[in-house]
């Protein structure tokens, strides 16, 4: 067990409190996005973006969009092993093909994901957390062949990467982020190595923000290790594989919480919210709900459709609400009379598909136009209304802006595919 001086470091990192477990991801996200939608989400950013940029933004604001409340970067220039072991940030390595060979002493040259996450997290809104993941040292070092370098084995190897790479970049990234991901896929599946204790303890004591270990993966016979791990506030662990690790996490006295991967990505199948509700419910009770600190995917989406992905997430952030907020009211329909209409004036709005152009006019009730805007952008014309001042600020006001942020919603979707609009109408959109 711990010493009472890291449990001491370990409950200040943790002192933060939370009504209930936060959303967030593991960290990879589908790489390929269709080109509508980089245009569609990304219409803002200069045309000499690199690719790998233009797809971190799209993958933070889908994060966002779904309901993500601890989003990560999503996207990397590399597999996550080959990025950490990469010459040009690394010394002492070389690439033989797809192969990675120790020749010499390895040391970071220079930080590795920093510049990336600088972008993500300039994205995310002051009022969310981020999380990063990095590489453990031990799954660097099992990806690597030694020839002719002062290691001498597989051991020596994991003290250096973690001491040399890992450590140094865990450093740089906690000044940018509100927590730390190491994730160890092979703990799941190989036998745990004793000497992964000191490894992590000398890793992690020079840490300020709290750490995340994720272990994917049927983690039920090493749960008991990871629990052992000096440095570690929570366990992320992958808890759709099988019943047996819920039980054992319910029965071992730890002071971590719990990350619970409640949706697979193994599967395209998209999970419905009542049986992931269903999980988190049972997990809670066994559990205990105040253990919990993260709801999550069971690993990395990468390997998803893109449409999968985004909407599996979304049914984890409506289950994590249904379990902790309840079921939401249903929203209720009023009629409006005359009486009820915003005495200011009416809108009108038209879409000029040769222009390529929404058009807004205000009106007063003797048909006298007091605003004429237009824009291909529903957000720039509803900030411009606002801006005006022209909607009267009383109940009836409210409930005409929101009115006309649900027209030119409608607007902006027919204009970009080239349907006809009508105003108080549904759209009709092509197959």
């Amino acid at each position: 067990m711990q010493d009472k001086s890291s449990q001491s470091s370990q409950s200040q990192r943790n002192k933060k409190k939370w009504k209930f477990p936060s959303t967030t991801v593991i960290g990879s996200y589908p790489v390929v996005v269709p080109q509508d939608l980089l245009e569609q989400h990304l219409s803002a950013l200069d045309e000499t973006e690199d690719p790998v940029t233009s797809t971190i933004h799209f993958c933070v604001r889908d994060f966002l969009s779904a309901g993500i409340e601890v989003p990560s970067t999503g996207q990397t220039r590399d597999s996550f092993i080959r990025m950490f072991l990469d010459p040009e940030y690394v010394e002492g390595i070389v690439r033989n093909g797809a192969e990675i060979v120790i020749k010499g002493n390895i040391k970071r040259k220079k930080s590795i994901r920093k510049e990336d996450v600088k972008t993500a997290k300039s994205l995310v809104p002051s009022y969310y957390s981020f999380k990063e993941p990095v590489t453990d040292p031990y799954t660097l070092a099992r990806n690597c062949r030694l020839e002719g370098s002062s290691y001498s084995d597989l051991r020596e190897l994991t003290f250096a990467i973690a001491r040399e790479i890992v450590r140094p970049e865990l450093e740089d990234l906690q000044l940018l982020v509100d927590y730390l991901q190491l994730d160890a896929p092979y703990f799941s599946f190989e036998p745990f190595k004793e000497y992964m204790y000191d490894v992590y303890e000398e890793m992690c004591s020079s840490l300020k923000v709290p750490v995340v270990l994720h272990v994917c993966g049927d983690s039920f016979s090493v749960f008991r290790h990871l629990t052992r791990l000096k440095g570690i506030d929570i366990i992320s662990l992958d808890f759709t594989y099988s019943d047996r690790l819920l039980e054992e996490v319910s029965l071992r006295n730890f002071d971590q919480t719990i990350g619970l991967g409640c949706v697979s990505t193994g599967s395209a199948e998209i999970e419905p919210v009542k049986k992931i509700s269903n999980l988190i419910e049972r997990a809670s009770a066994r559990i205990g709900e105040g253990r919990i600190r993260f709801i999550h995917p069971a690993c990395g989406e990468r390997n998803l459709p893109l449409d999968v992905a985004y909407q599996k997430n979304v049914n984890m952030c409506l289950a994590r609400n249904e379990v902790y907020m309840g079921t939401p009211a249903p929203a209720r329909s009023v009629s409006l009379t005359e009486s009820d209409l915003d005495p200011s004036g009416y809108f009108l709005i038209q879409v000029d598909n040769q222009a390529q152009q929404i058009v807004v006019s205000f009106f007063s009730y003797d048909h006298v136009p007091r605003l004429r805007l237009q824009s291909p952008s529903g957000e720039k014309l509803i900030a411009s209304i606002v801006d005006s001042k022209i909607i009267s600020e009383t109940d009836y006001g409210k409930r005409h802006l929101g009115y006309v942020g649900y027209e030119l919603g409608k607007a902006e979707t027919a204009l970009k595919n080239g349907v006809p609009y009508r105003q108080d109408r549904p759209l009709k959109l092509r197959s």
